[in-house]
């Protein structure tokens, strides 16, 4: 399996990656179904964007075992689970407004979702596409503490509430800074990001989503992303 390819410029390492799947083992292999799936987002999505800006685009999560799914507190109709749906960001001098505007203009997809970010950029784009439906062209934004998160900016084919995907509202976990110097903070959860802070070890925080291997954190003074292998989770007695 390790062979395939998913597409021209996307290898089967790089859609079935996962830092949290790594670090606690787990299997993150999509059956024939899912990878045909997978297969038909790049020929449909992700090679079009390719080409068109002839630039290196980068894979921030593409298929989720249910496994892993459940791990990353993904939502549970999550199309990343089918291989329906990739999250990427650009790289060099694209932003990823450019992108999220070529395929919102150009594309046919189900769902086109700005990530965070500000009124200018997200921070990542999600997008799906889908063989067993008709495709919604949906497109929705993520509003940090949002309410609802995940907001329909044009409905499509379908007028209802989006399905969250990504990071969903849930009970938040608490941690400790576990370092020997000091925690970057970031804006989003890679470590290219801005950072916007930096936390002690043994300072407590609050977990508030979790996106491959990166925690969605809250402090008293910093809001962002910080890598879960520097964090240590508060076990229930």
């Amino acid at each position: 399996m390790a062979t395939v390819k998913i597409s021209k410029h996307i290898t089967y390492k790089e859609g079935t990656h996962s830092n949290t799947a790594t670090r606690r083992r787990m299997r993150n292999d999509p059956n024939e179904e899912e990878l045909a799936a997978m297969k038909l987002v790049a020929k449909k999505i992700f090679e079009p964007l390719r080409i068109h800006f002839d630039a290196p685009i980068r894979i921030i999560s593409f298929f989720r075992s249910a496994a892993l799914n459940k791990t990353i507190g993904g939502s549970r109709t999550s199309q990343h689970c089918k291989g329906e749906a990739v999250d990427i960001e650009a790289t060099g001098d694209i932003t990823n407004k450019q992108l999220f505007d070529y395929i919102k203009d150009n594309l046919e997809f189900d769902q086109l979702i700005w990530e965070f970010g500000t009124s200018k950029n997200p921070d990542w784009i999600h997008v799906s596409f889908t063989s067993t439906k008709p495709n919604r062209k949906r497109i929705l934004k993520a509003v940090k503490d949002g309410n609802p998160v995940y907001q329909v900016v044009e409905a499509g084919i379908e007028v209802e509430q989006p399905e969250e995907e990504g990071i969903t509202k849930k009970k938040s976990k608490k941690g400790i800074v576990a370092v020997k110097t000091l925690l970057n903070v970031r804006k989003k959860p890679s470590t290219e990001a801005k950072m916007v802070g930096q936390l002690k070890n043994g300072k407590k925080i609050k977990i508030v989503g979790e996106e491959n291997d990166w925690y969605n954190i809250k402090t008293s003074k910093y809001s962002g992303w910080v890598s879960a292998k520097y964090v240590k989770l508060y076990k229930k007695k």
